[in-house]
């Protein structure tokens, strides 16, 4: 089986996916946009192509067209990551290869087609509309009352989204918008995540969820430190509305990530889902939280095998980012001095990630979501 990896910069756990492939025999080829890999990655994958402009969508075709004159027909090509979703589907219906085509794609890139999908399956949704004028958004806040949120129909995480408290808002927010914009019934929760990976064949084969201190929005505009976890027992209620948007979406051979807002105790409201892997360190995280190796199970899904013997989920893996700009209680040093038994890794965050994630985090591991989460609370501790 010859399969496309799709990324720019190489992010350190991309090997994990071309070293899996390899574990099933497969032949592992990369395209991205650094002149310069890791030469551990260039010695797993077959070929790496250096694409310097991987927006450039005639030099993506030439350079799947150039492999498969070299290896055959490209059976998979992914990215696992939202940016490059459309250029990979593009190219699966310009190569005739399996998974998610542009039409697919377009929706569940859509925060519109997202809602129209999950109210079609009977998700709750908060409401929402396209907006072109101030005067749309006056109207919808008639409708729905202040707070709302204004943010692009398609978007990558929580970048220009925007939080519209009272009418000045209103009248500035055409400053700052441009192209296609959905505005949104602000929901008063906690954001949770039902997370996994599900097969070809629509079975989930692990599943996580996870919580949060703060929204990525919150964490992008404030320049918040966040942090998140996940449970170690999942709402059986969170499991079935999960359950039921994997279904509607049509998710095969996929990661998956799906935000909630808890609006009160077994009630989830649906947000957007991601076809793609939770962001940055989480399949890691996920992988320690129950001693499995989810990168296999990604490439054994294209030969019908699951690795995965267990899925339950034994560990609450704790993420932390820290600000530079915060001036936290507690110095790295303390915080590995206090918590080394519970330490699965402390480094510098990549710098693509660090606008939403902080930069520098801490991973942390304990079988009680309690106490990660006050191990997490401590790392972020602001000084008085």
């Amino acid at each position: 089986m010859n399969v496309i990896l799709i990324s720019p910069h190489f992010p350190p756990n991309h090997i994990n996916y071309a070293r899996a492939l390899k574990r099933y025999g497969d032949t592992a080829l990369g395209i991205g946009d650094s002149p310069d890999i890791s030469q551990e990655l260039r010695d797993t994958l077959d070929e790496y192509v250096y694409v310097p402009d991987m927006t450039n969508y005639d030099s993506m075709l030439r350079t799947v067209a150039y492999l498969t004159s070299k290896y055959g027909k490209i059976d998979r090509i992914d990215s696992q990551n939202e940016f490059w979703l459309g250029i990979e589907a593009q190219l699966r219906e310009d190569f005739n290869i399996f998974g998610q085509k542009p039409a697919q794609t377009d929706i569940n890139r859509s925060k519109l087609g997202m809602k129209e999908v999950a109210r079609a399956a009977g998700i709750p949704v908060a409401e929402g509309m396209e907006v072109e004028s101030v005067q749309q958004l006056r109207d919808f806040v008639k409708k729905v009352g202040f707070p709302i949120v204004v943010k692009p129909v398609v978007g990558v995480g929580a970048s220009a989204t925007y939080p519209l408290n009272n009418d000045d808002d209103i009248a500035h927010c055409f400053e700052f918008i441009h192209g296609r914009y959905i505005c949104e019934q602000f929901i008063k929760g906690d954001i949770v995540t039902f997370d996994g990976f599900v097969d070809r064949h629509g079975r989930i084969l692990f599943q996580t969820s996870h919580e949060y201190n703060c929204g990525v929005m919150d964490s992008v505009n404030e320049a918040m430190s966040m942090f998140y976890f996940n449970v170690t027992e999942i709402d059986p209620a969170l499991i079935e509305v999960g359950h039921k948007a994997v279904a509607a979406f049509n998710v095969r051979e996929r990661f998956f990530h799906i935000e909630w807002f808890r609006t009160a105790p077994h009630t989830y409201c649906f947000l957007e889902i991601n076809v793609r892997p939770p962001g940055l360190y989480t399949i890691d995280m996920m992988n320690y939280s129950a001693d499995i190796d989810l990168y296999a199970a990604w490439a054994g899904s294209f030969h019908d095998a699951n690795p995965i013997e267990d899925a339950k989920v034994k560990y609450s893996i704790g993420f932390a980012g820290r600000r530079v700009n915060v001036n936290h209680k507690h110095s790295n040093e303390e915080i590995m001095a206090e918590f080394s038994d519970y330490m699965v890794e402390a480094a510098p965050v990549p710098g693509a990630y660090a606008d939403a994630m902080g930069e520098y985090f801490f991973l942390v591991k304990h079988k009680s979501a309690e106490r990660v989460k006050e191990i997490l609370k401590y790392i972020l501790e602001v000084a008085d």
